[in-house]
């Protein structure tokens, strides 16, 4: 029996701008039996060091889609430790608030280059996260690109090259792993497949991602 399960961050959940029903993870679930354990402001450390959780504890799917990466490299305007310093104290949601109404939100992230996770250890953990669902018997991986960036997203000089950076370990493992797939979102994306932010997904996003999944799951 086919079993599909999304492991990633709020790309693929429902929003205002985006109700549940025009998600491809509800597109997907009208023909697929599965399942999404993704959370926000997920990461390839979080995923990789607590794999088993997003597994949802036994579930045994045949394909696993991992969707992150943008949380991995959106550009921030302070270091880690700053960023969970202010989110520990509560003030995060203040700072943040702050800067973006100043517009020093991305100048000084652009300057600075801060990451959630740097480039190696993307790859590493990206790597590692592979290794564990083939050692899980996942038969099918199938790994969304990063997308795009446009709209408010674009008030970074440098996010869109980083972006690419990172496409490029996702395409890189592709090649190594016979049982890993990409979508090429980045390419095959317009600014009509982004909600007002510039990197969440928007219905046509959506609806172009339910048809490439199927393509994968049911051609090969």
């Amino acid at each position: 029996m086919l079993k599909a399960l999304i492991i990633g961050d709020s790309s693929s959940l429902s929003r205002e701008s985006i109700l549940f029903n025009n998600t491809y993870y509800a597109g997907l679930k009208k023909e697929i039996e599965m399942e999404n354990s993704a959370i926000t402001n997920n990461t390839s450390y979080k995923i990789y060091t607590n794999l088993e959780s997003f597994m949802l504890y036994g579930y045994r799917p045949n394909t696993v889609i991992l969707n992150y990466g943008i949380v991995d490299v959106y550009p921030r305007p302070y270091p880690n430790i700053i960023y969970r310093l202010l989110s520990c104290s509560g003030l995060l949601s203040n700072v943040d608030t702050f800067l973006k109404k100043t517009s020093l939100y991305y100048k000084i992230g652009n300057v600075f280059k801060f990451k959630e996770v740097k480039i190696n250890s993307f790859e590493s953990y990206s790597e590692g996260i592979i290794e564990k669902l083939l050692e899980k018997k996942v038969e099918k991986i199938i790994i969304i690109g990063i997308i795009k960036p446009y709209r408010v997203l674009l008030k970074s000089s440098i996010i869109d090259r980083e972006v690419v950076l990172y496409n490029n370990v996702f395409q890189k493992l592709t090649k190594k792993y016979a049982n890993v797939s990409y979508i090429d979102i980045y390419n095959d994306s317009d600014e009509d497949f982004t909600i007002w932010d510039g990197y969440h997904y928007s219905e046509k996003a959506s609806n172009y991602l339910v048809t490439k999944i199927k393509q994968i799951i049911f051609n090969d």
